[in-house]
């Protein structure tokens, strides 16, 4: 059930591979475990320090040296420990997150299991050309690392990073409503606080330096693997540049039609409203919640119908998609609202879940991957999937469904 990843914790594919090893030892590929049992336990023999390469030494003994305070109870940064502060079981929940997006592990209710993808990784050497393979494999099977190498496609082969918004698609939709009389004006919150797409561009950009897909400038390095080559600028406390240029492998890939393993699912097609805290207060909370169906609906839609239409090598028309959709209108928008440009504005939602496309004049979309329906599906109401495929019958171009 992959998501956007907009928590810092698990960015450093390093980290992961020493958390995913320390997992591997104490439940194997058959045994399953949660997130509670990966964080930090100075009582188990398995814990994460048994294999980590990164710990430094202070008074005599190894720590974490990504924590501020090394020597404090959290003893992992990425997963914190079990006697730490409670509040931060975000940080395991973005490892969690982190591994079933690269496919290494594979998620049942609150239950995680090593993937053989996953088993593969841990049993291969830090310091091979085989671990970072798998490594590149995890990291392309993530529909936002797709979404991301095609909205870098159309910039300079030396581009900068500022600017580039990895976060979901921003509708200026307005709900008029009337309170104590008097009618009130309020926009609903459809996309990423700046601050969250800063950490999830981050993360996607140091995962495609770690496999070779993009690189810093200015390095003159012979060395043959990314992830040593620029191990000291993967492990910097924070990205420390904005300008990065393509590499040979990612134009080897740009140039394919993939097929994405981890796309977003239904339910991750929008942010957690029910923890939304932005300004606007309690009435913009209850009002986005209220129509949170709507925005994951008509996410749905069109990730759905791009991928069918991709599958089937066929350019979408934007227009006979919106004029069937809106058949349908008080599944997907509300009153008082421009449709064309709300559909326009969601259609963006398709490269983060990993199903880029390309614009031809102005009236088709031409999907560019094709993705994991079934990933997608997870979480989807029933009645929607129904009016979705109503929808692509309606579109008339897909009669072998």
């Amino acid at each position: 059930m992959s998501l956007i990843l907009n928590r810092k914790y698990g960015s450093r594919l390093e980290c992961l591979y020493y958390i995913l090893q320390s997992a591997y030892y104490k439940y194997g590929t058959s045994t399953t475990f949660t997130l509670n049992d990966l964080k930090f336990d100075t009582e188990d023999i398995y814990n994460v320090h048994k294999y980590c390469q990164l710990l430094t030494e202070i008074i005599d003994r190894k720590c974490c040296p990504f924590l501020n305070n090394p020597l404090n109870t959290s003893k992992c940064y990425a997963t914190q420990s079990k006697i730490s502060d409670s509040t931060k079981s975000k940080a395991v929940s973005d490892i969690g997150g982190s591994f079933e997006a690269l496919g290494f592990v594979s998620k049942n209710g609150r239950n995680y299991k090593i993937t053989h993808l996953g088993q593969k990784w841990v049993n291969s050497n830090f310091y091979s050309i085989e671990w970072e393979n798998i490594a590149r494999e995890g990291v392309l099977s993530y529909g936002l690392v797709v979404g991301f190498l095609h909205i870098i496609r159309d910039l300079p082969e030396i581009f900068s990073t500022t600017g580039i918004y990895l976060g979901y698609p921003h509708t200026d939709e307005q709900l008029k409503y009337i309170d104590n009389g008097n009618e009130c004006i309020i926009n609903l919150s459809t996309d990423s606080q700046k601050d969250s797409n800063t950490r999830t561009l981050s993360r996607i950009i140091g995962w495609c330096v770690c496999v070779g897909l993009i690189e810093p400038i200015n390095d003159n390095s012979k060395e043959p693997l990314y992830h040593i080559k620029y191990r000291n600028f993967l492990n910097s406390p924070e990205l420390n540049t904005r300008k990065f240029k393509k590499t040979t492998l990612y134009h080897n890939f740009i140039n394919l039609k993939p097929y994405v393993e981890n796309p977003l699912s239904y339910s991750h097609l929008h942010k957690n409203v029910g923890s939304l805290r932005e300004n606007g207060g309690e009435d913009l909370r209850k009002i986005t919640l209220k129509y949170n169906s709507n925005i994951l609906n008509r996410r749905f839609v069109i990730v759905y119908i791009l991928n069918l239409y991709s599958q089937h090598n066929k350019k979408l028309n934007i227009n006979k998609l919106i004029k069937s959709m809106s058949k349908y209108k008080d599944f997907f928008f509300i009153d008082g609202n421009d449709i064309f440009d709300i559909v326009m504005t969601e259609s963006k939602i398709a490269f983060l879940a990993g199903i880029p496309f390309k614009i031809e004049n102005n009236d088709y979309l031409i999907p560019l991957s094709t993705i994991n329906e079934s990933i997608l599906f997870e979480g989807a109401p029933q009645e929607i999937i129904d009016i979705a495929k109503k929808i692509l019958i309606d579109l008339g171009d897909i009669n072998d469904l």
